[in-house]
């Protein structure tokens, strides 16, 4: 964000030969200068960059960065930082050393800031006020991203002040990237008593094979309604709805079978007596809904919100589209990856266009990835 600077210009009256008394113009103090600072601060990171590799059984998917905290070149020892990615603070050691815990499996922007410097020395002494309030300020990232690789950018042929870059996800060796796809079913639908109310907070189970494989709903809102997540198999489902301590099934022997590879809304009404609900419309109605969650790694250019693009779904290969200004690309925006997971109605493939405003990187996701050569 650029800002711009009034200059002040202040014309004080003079007083020539005769003149006499002072002169009743009050005079508004100049502006304080911005701060310069005087000392060298240096929040390093022996590797501040991590290719995305898979998470691993053995914990090798974990591994530590080596770092230092320096003020004109001294090591600042006892000084409490804290990362982002973790709970406890990290101390540094009489040379001003520290080491962070990486998790290579997820993607990441990893901040770490300074947080205090009570105990904090320098050559065995303490702080003064100006050192503390620069180090202070001191920050750094450490980020974990799959490269990206831009293989073209040609003019679009719609509009010429558009154009298509056409980039590539890089997964490290053995990789195997979560490319955005189908990860669950949306099932849900109203719970109604008898007399056709909605029925709240109550809860809605699924299980197979006598509790193996379970799940079980949001309870229900003021309207009744449900949903669960959830992956359809062709096995029989058992179905039944608890209210407080009250758990309602269907009829002995009976399953609901689910179909496959689709949402399903399933409307559900309590039985006036008893804990059976008749296996039947209307007491049980299902149908078929559009819709699937999908999950996966998307890609996106870390522009303001004014600067429209859109991008494709990467397919198996990693290879995606990104359709943007011309100006705006020639400023080199960076990349972002992020994981999304979202419930949408149409049905997506590889290589479907998505709006701009459809991906946003979460606070913890890599925003600065510049492509590799």
């Amino acid at each position: 964000m650029k800002y711009s600077h009034a200059m002040l210009i202040l014309l004080l009256p003079l007083c020539l030969g005769g003149c006499e008394g002072k002169s009743s113009q009050s005079v508004s103090p100049a502006p304080t200068p911005p701060q310069v600072a005087k000392h060298n601060v240096q929040l390093e990171i022996e590797k501040p960059v991590f290719s995305l590799s898979p998470w691993k059984s053995d914990g090798s998917h974990m591994t530590s960065v080596k770092g230092r905290l320096l003020i004109d070149d001294l090591p600042v020892a006892n000084g409490v930082l804290h990362p982002s990615n973790q709970t406890n603070p990290i101390i540094t050691g009489k040379d001003g050393s520290f080491r962070l815990t990486v998790d290579q499996s997820l993607l990441s922007d990893i901040k770490l800031k300074v947080a205090s410097l009570k105990q904090a020395t320098v050559s065995g002494k303490s702080l003064s006020g100006e050192m503390e309030q620069e180090l202070q300020a001191a920050s750094a990232t450490v980020s974990v991203y799959y490269p990206i690789r831009i293989k073209k950018v040609e003019p679009s042929r719609q509009d010429p002040s558009q154009v298509h870059v056409s980039g590539q996800i890089i997964p490290g060796k053995g990789n195997v990237v979560s490319y955005f796809q189908v990860d669950k079913y949306r099932l849900g639908g109203v719970v109604k008593d008898a007399d056709g109310h909605p029925v709240k907070n109550a809860v809605v189970w699924f299980d197979r094979d006598d509790g193996e494989g379970f799940g079980k709903s949001t309870p229900t809102d003021e309207e009744g309604n449900y949903s669960i997540y959830y992956w359809p198999e062709d096995e029989d489902t058992h179905l039944s709805v608890t209210k407080g301590a009250k758990r309602y099934t269907l009829p002995e022997g009976k399953v609901f079978k689910m179909p496959e590879n689709t949402s399903v809304e399933i409307d559900i009404t309590l039985p006036r007596k008893g804990t059976v609900i008749e296996d039947k419309p209307p007491t049980l109605f299902s149908v078929t809904s559009a819709g699937a969650m999908y999950t996966g790694v998307l890609v996106g250019l870390n522009l303001p919100e004014n600067i429209p693009y859109t991008a494709t779904i990467p397919d198996k290969h990693g290879d995606f589209t990104l359709t943007v200004s011309k100006k705006a690309w020639e400023q080199k925006p960076a990349f972002f990856e992020t994981t999304a997971s979202k419930f949408v109605k149409e049905r997506l493939s590889w290589g479907d266009t998505l709006p701009a405003n459809y991906i946003h990187p979460d606070e913890e996701d890599p925003k600065h990835i510049m492509p590799v050569l």
